[in-house]
């Protein structure tokens, strides 16, 4: 399993691999880079003759022209109307679309009656993506983590008290944020910095599932985001502003449920283990 998830590469063949698609790799040698174990990029000598952002453009359209049609900034897509004229979710002239046969989850869609909150998913101020999720000293930030009554961290959603009231839930319990594409369980932090009606969870917590495709312990909210692309024709992701319901999770049924998944070994401090998921 090991050989599998690796692709049979060392570590160190993978920092290389890394390094010699990085683009660094014109500028210093593997060695030196390997004995430093860093390298600083340096500094343009000329950068105080360098133009900053559009300024060019600014100062003379005509000849410095942006990468458009029209050669100017469009506010109507040429592109766009000439390419997708029939895509009502991405339309040559950007507006507000509450919902279109992509995605319906707007608050004035029907589904808003079973899923009656907007999910918030922001980068995440402790880390980035997913990365230093396992750093210990982070998670002593009440915001950054919510340990729950089994000793395991959960990634924390805010939640306004009107909220919280409506669903008997109080700061600091477990909770099970769901929709109709699965759940994930947070810690609930109740503040009054989260408008009503929004719940905000931190995208790039570890993917830990109690249920794979259904239930998340580790607070992935990706794993219920739309599935979709933001258009027919559009690539993007809609990874924020979708429908989800709260409610306060029963932690003691749910390990009587899945067992093993909670026997599952984690570190107190930096949450999951990678010897939980991968034969070592």
């Amino acid at each position: 399993m090991l050989k599998e998830y690796t692709d049979g590469k060392s570590v160190e063949e993978w920092v290389r691999i890394g390094f010699e698609t990085s683009g660094v790799q014109d500028l210093v040698s593997w060695e030196e880079f390997k004995e430093k174990g860093y390298y600083v990029i340096p500094i343009d000598p000329n950068w105080e003759k360098c133009h900053h952002g559009m300024i060019d453009y600014y100062q003379n359209p005509k000849a410095n022209p942006v990468d458009t049609p029209s050669g100017k900034i469009e506010f109507y897509a040429q592109n766009l109307a000439k390419h997708f004229p029939c895509d009502e979710e991405r339309p040559p002239v950007p507006h507000w679309i509450p919902y279109g046969e992509s995605h319906q989850e707007s608050l004035l869609h029907e589904r808003a009656r079973t899923y009656p909150l907007l999910i918030v998913s922001n980068h995440p101020k402790w880390g980035v993506h997913s990365q230093h999720e396992d750093i210990t000293w982070l998670r002593e930030i009440p915001t950054c983590k919510v340990r729950g009554p089994d000793g395991y961290q959960y990634h924390p959603a805010w939640i306004h008290p009107v909220d919280a009231a409506k669903r008997g839930i109080q700061h600091g319990d477990v909770v099970k944020i769901y929709n109709d594409r699965g759940a994930v369980l947070c810690g609930a932090y109740v503040t009054e910095r989260i408008m009503p009606g929004a719940v905000s969870v931190d995208h790039g917590a570890k993917y830990d599932p109690i249920v794979p495709g259904k239930l998340d312990r580790g607070g992935a909210i990706n794993a219920i985001a739309p599935r979709k692309t933001t258009s027919r024709n559009a690539t993007g992701m809609a990874t924020s502003g979708y429908l989800i319901e709260v409610e306060r999770a029963d932690l003691d049924e749910l390990m009587r449920k899945y067992p093993e998944p909670f026997k599952r070994k984690f570190h107190p401090a930096a949450g999951t283990c990678l010897e939980s998921f991968v034969d070592l």
